[in-house]
């Protein structure tokens, strides 16, 4: 039987596609391929002509990747997004869009969408970002509604030392923050090529509290734009959504 028999997940990735991608693959139901495609651009540095360079190098990047027969597109890189607003995420989707035809998942958009899913009002959001990446984050999540009780980061600027970490790192980082803040009802788990997925389940169980992590909001919200309500079990409330839609 052929890869990708029940679908072709195209992603699209700013920097180097490692962790990312087997983070990913860890969630998705037989018959669905991951094929990933990575700009690498230093997403951590980030200036105005830089991120320009790095929206049109993403659209590229989803023409190609059109050209492969995906069937849905994941727009990694929320900091790109970020980097010219809380409205950059919602400009780079309509340019795939309408470069593409297909449909677009961002990485901002769908951690949205995943925590009106789960009710959450109040979040706490964590990351291995600088500081000034974090206020991005908590700008967007308020200009969506959101009320952000803290951000927290472990002030890290190379994507390798994202990748290096292990993912008990966000479990200590979030857990630390829940205990901080109960009056909040989710957490936020950015970056995807930060191990994280594997802690979801645990996160939630420990803290009461949703968790929605980026790798897992990605593949959620492709597979539900495929209509595909099915994924691999025990990764948390919001890929269980996916089967109670059944």
């Amino acid at each position: 039987m052929r890869y990708g028999w029940r679908a072709r997940i195209g992603h699209i990735a700013p920097a180097i596609l490692d962790t990312s991608g087997e983070e990913m693959r860890k969630l998705l139901p037989a018959g669905v391929l991951h094929v990933g495609l990575t700009i690498s651009e230093p997403i951590q540095t980030l200036g105005a002509e830089q991120a320009a360079a790095a929206f049109g190098r993403m659209v590229d990047a989803g023409k190609r990747l059109a050209a492969e027969k995906v069937d849905v597109l994941i727009c990694g890189g929320a900091p790109v997004a970020l980097s010219k607003g809380p409205a950059g995420d919602a400009e780079l989707a309509e340019l795939l869009r309408q470069a593409t035809q297909l449909p677009v998942v961002t990485a901002n958009g769908v951690v949205v969408d995943g925590l009106r899913t789960l009710g959450a009002r109040t979040v706490i959001a964590v990351s291995p970002f600088i500081d000034a990446r974090n206020q991005e984050i908590k700008n967007f999540l308020e200009a969506s509604g959101f009320k952000v009780a803290a951000t927290k980061g472990l002030g890290l600027t190379k994507n390798i030392d994202f990748a290096s970490q292990s993912p008990d790192a966000a479990f200590a980082l979030a857990y630390g923050a829940a205990k901080e803040h109960p009056e909040a009802d989710a957490i936020y788990i950015a970056c995807p090529r930060w191990p994280s997925v594997d802690i979801i389940a645990a996160l939630e169980a420990d803290t009461g509290k949703a968790v929605v992590a980026a790798p897992a909001a990605m593949v959620w919200g492709a597979l539900k734009a495929l209509r595909i309500n099915d994924c691999q079990p025990g990764f948390g409330r919001l890929m269980d959504s996916l089967r109670s839609a059944n």
